[in-house]
This record gives structure tokens, C-alpha cells and sequence, in this order.
């Protein structure tokens, strides 16, 4: 006798980034902004514009096939539609934001603005994923974080202070992980180990220079911890079994920075 098989589809493929430590890279600044500043619509409906974008960025490299040729074929109108959505709802946000945004919190985004448009070239190129593209791509999501603070009222100078701990410590960490993995890619032919060591240690006598500077003491504070992180990973002798842990461990050390920040500008 004939049987007839049901053809298996394809489970379907998750629409938004699945690595936590952008979710991280995302999310922090976002509430430190919100929090730095006061509850506002402004500042609500700008930081649903920062997180549309983000959650389109993953439709996105399906479309452009940088997840592979079959997610592509299989999850394309998916995609499509994710992509449709999520950009639907951060032009309208975003616009709604913008025009109940103070001045000074519309000049402060045209550095996220700035920031994103670069990061979309670096997509297309196939370049996010460099020590230089993970960065900007921190830059961007920390820049924002700020301008949610001015639109909430925050003072520029601590809306600032908190952008540039948000970027330093999260470059500290970037050269502490980018050390495990070139090591760990080359078998341990290419070792950054003592050089992204000693530039994470910059950045943190960076942070505290800036606020010796005339910036508020908090931001050099709160850059340590990631500081103290991106030495500790570039120095440690870890294997690939740990990348999950370390990715963590950032993630506890932004938590950390978070908490500084706020202990030490909104008073």
C-alpha cells in the first residue's frame, strides 16, 4: 500500500538577536537613561524606537543572507514581515518622540543617528563582527541610552558621563573576549593577551582622566569594573567551554556599572 508522508517544515527561526551580551549591550544603557532622567513620553517612546531597531537587525542579516543561503529560502517572508514590523514601529516611535522631545535631546541624537548609519555600512560589508564593528556597535546603543537621558531631563553632563562609561566599559570588555578568541582561532598562534590587556587598563585610567577633566566622578567609577573585567578575561587561560560564562560575567559587570552610574548622578 501507498503512504503518504507529511513533509516536515522547518522550525521556525528566531526573529531577534540571540546573543545576551548584545541584549546587555542594549537594555542597560536604555534604563540608565530612562532612570537618569524623569518618566517622560519623550524618553518612553524614543527608547521603543532604539529597541525596534535593534529587534530588526535580525530579519535583516536573514535577508541579506549573512545567516546562511536555507534561513534565507525557509524564513524569508518571515523576515520580510519582522523586518516591516520592527521598522514600522521605530519611525513611528521614533517621530513621536522626536517631536515631543526638548532641543537639547534632538542634537543628542543625531550622535546615535550617526553611529547606526555607520554601523548599517558595516553590516553590509560584512564587517560587524571586527574588534572596530563591535565597538561601534557598543557606541551606538550606549549613545542612545544618553539621549533618552536628556530627553528625560537629565543634565548633559551626566547624560555624557554615563555615554562615555557605557562605551569605555563595554571596549574594555570587547578587548578582553577579542584576546580569548584570537588565541583560541589560531590555536593559540595569535596571543593579544598583554597588548588588549594593558589598552582595557587605558580605558579605564581614560575614564577617570575624563572625570579628573572636569566630567563627574561617577563616570570613572563606573568604567572600572568593566576595566577590571576586560584585564582579567584577556589575562585569564580560558578555553571555548568558558565564552558562555564570560559573556555572563560582562553582562554582571555592566549590572554593576549600571548600578554606579545611577548611585552617582542622580543624586
Amino acid at each position: 500500500m501507498a503512504t503518504t508522508e507529511t513533509p516536515t517544515l522547518p522550525a521556525p527561526r528566531p526573529m531577534v538577536p540571540r546573543e545576551h551580551g548584545a541584549w546587555g549591550q542594549l537594555a542597560l544603557p536604555l534604563v540608565c537613561g530612562l532612570l537618569l532622567g524623569r518618566p517622560s513620553a519623550s524618553a518612553a517612546l524614543l527608547a521603543l524606537a532604539v529597541v525596534a531597531v535593534f529587534v530588526a537587525h535580525e530579519p535583516l542579516l536573514i535577508l541579506l543572507g549573512q545567516r546562511g543561503r536555507r534561513p534565507r529560502e525557509e524564513q524569508g517572508s518571515r523576515a520580510w514581515r519582522w523586518l516591516a514590523a520592527s521598522c514600522g514601529i521605530a519611525l513611528g516611535s521614533g517621530a513621536a518622540g522626536l517631536a515631543l522631545a526638548p532641543p537639547p535631546a534632538r542634537a543628542a541624537l543625531a550622535v546615535p543617528t550617526a553611529l547606526g548609519v555607520a554601523v548599517a555600512v558595516l553590516v553590509w560589508r560584512r564587517l560587524e563582527k571586527t574588534a572596530a564593528g563591535e565597538m561601534l556597535v557598543a557606541a551606538a546603543l550606549a549613545s542612545a541610552g544618553g539621549a533618552v537621558a536628556v530627553a528625560g531631563g537629565a543634565p548633559l553632563a551626566n547624560a555624557l558621563a554615563a555615554t562615555l562609561a557605557w562605551v569605555l566599559s563595554f571596549a574594555a570588555a570587547t578587548l578582553g573576549v577579542r584576546a580569548v578568541l584570537a588565541r583560541l582561532r589560531s590555536r593559540g598562534d595569535e596571543d593579544h593577551r598583554a597588548r588588549n590587556a594593558a589598552l582595557a587598563a587605558l580605558v579605564g585610567a581614560a575614564a577617570f582622566g575624563l572625570s579628573a577633566a572636569g566630567l563627574p566622578a561617577a563616570l570613572g567609577w563606573a568604567t572600572l569594573p568593566g576595566a577590571i573585567a576586560g584585564v582579567g578575561i584577556a589575562l585569564a587561560p580560558l578555553g571555548g567551554r568558558h565564552l558562555r560564562a564570560v559573556g555572563w560575567s560582562i553582562v554582571a559587570v555592566s549590572a554593576s556599572t549600571l548600578g554606579i552610574l545611577l548611585a552617582g548622578l542622580r543624586g
